[in-house]
C-alpha cells in the first residue's frame, strides 16, 4: 500500500510538473538567451534592446502569478495548467515566426506568462497530494525541471545551426506534448480548503521578509546569466556551437538540482541556502572574468546550473514553510519578488554591456546575488525571535543550524 501512496503523486504530480516546467521555463522562458545571437543577427536587435524584450517575459510572468491563485481557487489547477501549456505553444509560435523586434517582444510577454501560471499550482499540489516527509524531495524534483528544459533546448539549437526558427518549432512540438500529459493528471476541481484572508501583513510579514527581498536580489543577478550567456562566450571567442554547448550543460548541469532537497535533510535549509548563493555568485563572476578560457567557462556553466536551480528550489522549500496556509498564493508573493528582481535585471546589464562590457557587467550581477546572502532563512535563535510576532503567515520550521 505504502508504494502505491509513493507511486501515485510520482506520476499524477512530479512527472508532469517537471515536464511542465521544463517546457515553460526551460524552453518558452529562457530558450530566447540561448537562441538571442542567431536571432540578433538576423533581426537586427541590438544589445539594449535584447535586454528591454527580456525584460519583457518578466513583466508578463509577474502578471499571470498575480492572476494565477485566483484562478486556480476558482477553477481548479487544470484550468491554470492548461492555459500555461497553450501560452508556452502560442509564444514559441510567435517566436518562430517573427521578423521583427516587435513581433519577438510579443512571443516572449506571452511565452513569460506561460511560466507565470505553471509553477504555483504545483506547489498546492505538492502540499496535498505528496506525504510530508518527501514533499522537499518533490518540490526540487519539480524545480529540476528548468535543467531539464535546458538540457533539451541545447542539442536542439545545436542541431538547428543558425536555423533559430526550426529550433523554436522543435520546442512547440515539446510543449504540447508536455502540456497533454500534465492537463490530462491535473484535478479537475479545487480542493476545498480553509484559506486565510489574503492581505498585505500576509505576504509580507516579519517572517516572509528575508524570503522576498533574497528573492528580488536573486532575480536581478540570475537574469543576466540566462540572458546574456550565449552571447557573452561568444564576445569572449566562443563559436556558436560551443557556447550552446556550455548553455546546454548549465542545463544538465541543474538536473543535480534534484538532489537537493535530500541534501537539505543533512545540513538544513539555512545552510544549504547559503552554500547555494554563494557558488551561484561564484559562477557569474567566474563567467565574466574567464569567459575566453573553455574549460573554465564550462565549470562557471556547472556551478551555475546546479546552484541556480537549487537556490529556486529552496526558496520554494522556504516558502511552503511561511506560507503553509496556502502554498499557491506564498509561492506566487516569492515569484513577484523574483520577477521585481528579474525586470530590471537584464534591461540594466543591457545598457551596462554596451558601456562597460560582459565582464564587469557579470561580476555586477554576482555581486548583487551576494547582497543576497543577509536575507537568508533564520537561525533557531532568531526563529524564537521571529515566533513573538503577531502574524497571520505561518511560522517558519525548526531548522538545523
Amino acid at each position: 500500500m505504502t508504494g502505491v501512496v509513493v507511486a501515485k503523486p510520482l506520476y499524477r504530480t512530479v512527472l508532469p510538473g517537471t515536464a511542465m516546467i521544463a517546457v515553460t521555463f526551460g524552453l518558452a522562458r529562457y530558450g530566447y538567451g540561448l537562441l538571442l545571437p542567431d536571432m540578433q543577427a538576423e533581426l537586427s536587435i541590438s544589445s539594449g534592446t535584447a535586454g528591454l524584450i527580456s525584460s519583457c517575459t518578466y513583466v508578463s510572468y509577474l502578471l499571470a502569478n498575480v492572476g494565477v491563485v485566483w484562478l486556480t481557487d476558482r477553477h481548479g489547477p487544470r484550468t491554470a495548467i492548461g492555459l500555461a501549456a497553450a501560452l508556452a505553444v502560442a509564444g514559441m509560435v510567435v517566436l518562430a515566426t517573427a521578423h521583427s523586434g516587435a513581433v519577438l517582444a510579443v512571443g516572449v510577454l506571452v511565452g513569460g506568462a506561460a511560466a507565470g501560471l505553471a509553477y504555483p499550482p504545483y506547489s498546492d499540489l505538492v502540499a496535498g497530494a505528496v506525504p510530508a516527509p518527501r514533499r522537499d524531495v518533490a518540490w526540487s524534483t519539480i524545480s529540476s525541471g528548468t535543467g531539464w528544459g535546458v538540457a533539451l533546448a541545447g542539442p536542439i539549437a545545436i542541431t538547428a545551426g543558425g536555423q533559430w526558427r526550426i529550433a523554436w518549432l522543435v520546442f512547440v512540438a515539446l510543449a504540447v506534448s508536455a502540456g497533454i500529459m500534465a492537463v490530462s493528471f491535473a484535478p479537475r476541481r479545487p480542493r476545498r480548503l480553509r484559506r486565510p484572508q489574503l492581505s498585505w501583513t500576509w505576504f509580507f510579514c516579519p517572517r516572509s521578509r528575508p524570503l522576498l527581498l533574497a528573492a528580488v536580489l536573486i532575480g536581478a543577478g540570475s537574469a543576466v546569466w540566462w540572458t546574456f550567456c550565449v552571447d557573452a562566450l561568444r564576445h569572449a571567442g566562443i563559436g556558436p556551437t560551443t557556447a550552446r554547448v556550455v548553455y546546454a550543460v548549465c542545463g544538465a548541469a541543474g538536473i543535480i538540482a534534484s538532489f537537493s532537497g535530500a541534501v537539505l535533510k543533512g545540513i538544513g535549509l539555512r545552510r544549504g541556502y547559503l552554500a547555494a548563493c554563494t557558488l551561484l555568485a561564484v559562477s557569474l563572476a567566474l563567467l565574466g572574468l574567464v569567459s575566453a578560457h573553455l574549460v573554465a567557462a564550462l565549470g562557471a556553466a556547472v556551478l551555475f546550473g546546479v546552484f541556480y536551480v537549487s537556490v529556486t528550489a529552496m526558496q520554494g522549500i522556504w516558502s511552503a514553510r511561511v506560507f503553509a496556509d496556502h502554498p499557491a498564493a506564498g509561492l506566487t508573493a516569492v515569484n513577484v519578488a523574483l520577477t521585481l528582481g528579474t525586470l530590471t535585471g537584464p534591461a540594466l546589464a543591457g545598457v551596462s554591456i554596451a558601456r562597460f562590457g560582459f565582464p564587469a557587467t557579470l561580476v555586477a550581477a554576482a555581486v548583487v546575488i551576494v547582497a543576497a546572502l543577509p536575507f537568508c532563512p533564520p537561525t533557531a535563535r532568531r526563529k524564537r525571535i521571529l515566533d513573538e510576532h503577531v502574524c497571520t503567515a505561518a511560522p517558519v520550521e525548526d531548522d538545523r543550524t
